[in-house]
């Protein structure tokens, strides 16, 4: 009997807690939680910490942290929006004859022996020797041993994502001076037949539910803005405080290799007056790429503003001590205008003389030296704004829906990072997760449920009928028995 009291106590409650206006909010949050949320969620974006270092015998760039193996074997690489692997230089790729700083200049080493979990490609029995397969139109024809490990994004202890049997080339090659996280989301695939696809970290991410879609967003960062700015990685989703938004929507090449190509309608200097391109040509947008690389008649036009040589030996624009101070001096200012053939738009990306002035260094040259990031290319499947380029812009690639954005970084001192998902096509309207998916990450936005607006605008009308249904319940429950 005391059990029945009790019961009915809880069910009449309940009835007045529905009849009072006050409390609406909450019964209807916890009825749409109970019978109207989706049943399935959406993980939050992942952010990836910069290792606070600046790295590469072509730079400085900022660089990220990774772990592999176990125990845990840390490097650091640069993301690599042309590549689907994980490549990390070997004990091999530092000689006796290198500099002391050789281990820490490459980023560390991964030596495949001393992991627990390392696993040997054995597709062919013969060799697992395999091109990096990363630049190859751009001439770079270096070779790695490929195998299997566990890999997980960010510093240990930095909750970065961990996976099992990932994609990992070990190289020593001088050619490629540093290690690369590829953000391409495309199978490997080492048999001769391709009848044997292995998906790629970003590929695994999204099957395994730990982003909510196959997308990234991407800024290299720089040292000469706001006392040295951090370069910026988004698994999933865009920093909305990084970047000047605007309308313009890039789609996909066709072409794989080139996916992400915009049409470069023109780079002129803010004088007004110079103009360093002389027609329209197509780009690839490449991050695994430090230089920008043009046609030759745009080269004679950046040599005849800037006075530059070309060192043909090296393959260098190599710049002299009073070069690099006169260029300092007049500190011009360069604009990128690409352009959506298609939609007919385009935005401007604007480039101080800051962003060209970089140092190179061993193996390339002996010692340190000033060089202007401008390479010739061979052809129009060369034409690439590197990484140069990505130190002012902003780029987000969504892969489900094969189209990207190319936006002016924004540089708002102290702007609290906003982290905005990127929700798969066909979930537009699901819940995306809370909690913590972040490694160092600082806002994760999308922690709320969604709730349909009909469900909210039926509530004032709805909480009468909740009233008698509570009253029912309370009849059938309570006063009928007794």
């Amino acid at each position: 009997m005391r059990i029945g009291l009790i019961q009915c106590g809880c069910i009449l409650r309940l009835a007045v807690l529905l009849s009072c206006e006050v409390v609406a909010a909450p019964i209807e949050e916890w009825l749409l939680g109970e019978w109207l949320a989706p049943r399935d969620t959406i993980p939050a974006p992942i952010v990836i910490a910069a290792s606070q270092d600046w790295d590469g015998n072509d730079g400085p760039w900022s660089s990220f942290p990774i772990q592999i193996g176990t125990p845990a074997q840390t490097i650091k690489v640069f993301p690599a929006t042309s590549g689907y692997k994980t490549m990390a230089v070997m004990p091999g790729g530092c000689i006796a004859t290198d500099p002391s700083s050789c281990f820490s200049d490459r980023g560390g080493f991964y030596t495949p022996s001393l992991s627990t979990t390392q696993v040997n490609n054995t597709a062919d029995p013969t060799t697992n020797i395999y091109p990096i397969a990363l630049d190859e139109r751009l001439g770079y024809l270096g070779k790695a041993a490929l195998g299997f490990d566990t890999v997980t994004l960010g510093w240990p202890g930095s909750r970065g994502p961990t996976l099992i049997n990932q994609t990992v080339g070990g190289f020593i090659t001088k050619e490629r001076y540093f290690g690369s996280f590829g953000l391409l989301p495309r199978a490997a695939n080492f048999t001769a037949t391709f009848d044997h696809p292995i998906p790629s970290y970003m590929q695994n991410l999204v099957s395994q539910k730990k982003i909510p879609s196959t997308s990234w967003s991407y800024t290299a960062g720089n040292q000469y803005r706001l006392n040295k700015v951090l370069g910026s990685l988004v698994l999933g989703g865009y920093d909305s405080s990084k970047f000047v938004p605007n309308d313009v929507i890039f789609p996909f090449n066709d072409i794989d290799e080139l996916d992400l190509t915009v049409q470069l309608e023109s780079i002129k200097m803010t004088d007004g007056n110079t103009s360093l391109l002389e027609k329209s040509i197509p780009a690839m947008v490449d991050s695994s790429e430090a230089m920008i690389w043009l046609p030759d008649d745009a080269c004679i036009l950046f040599e005849k503003a800037f006075g530059l040589t070309w060192n043909d030996t090296l393959g260098y624009y190599l710049l002299s001590g009073e070069q690099h101070a006169t260029l300092v001096a007049q500190d011009p200012t360069l604009v990128f205008t690409l352009g959506n053939l298609t939609a007919g738009a385009t935005v401007d990306i604007t480039l101080p003389y800051s962003a060209f002035n970089l140092n190179v260094s061993s193996p390339i040259v002996p010692t340190t030296q000033y060089y202007f990031p401008l390479q010739r290319a061979a052809n129009d499947t060369q034409y690439t704004l590197g990484r140069t380029f990505f130190q002012e812009a902003y780029i987000t690639a969504d892969y489900d829906r094969r189209t990207f954005t190319v936006s002016q970084a924004s540089w708002v001192a102290g702007a609290t990072s906003k982290i905005v998902s990127i929700l798969p096509p066909t979930s537009e309207s699901m819940t995306t997760s809370g909690g913590d998916s972040t490694a160092n990450s600082t806002e994760n936005a999308g922690k709320a449920k969604k709730v349909p607006v009909a469900a909210i605008a039926g509530g004032a009308g709805g909480g009468a009928i909740l009233l008698i249904f509570a009253a029912l319940l309370a009849f059938f429950c309570c006063i009928r028995p007794r």
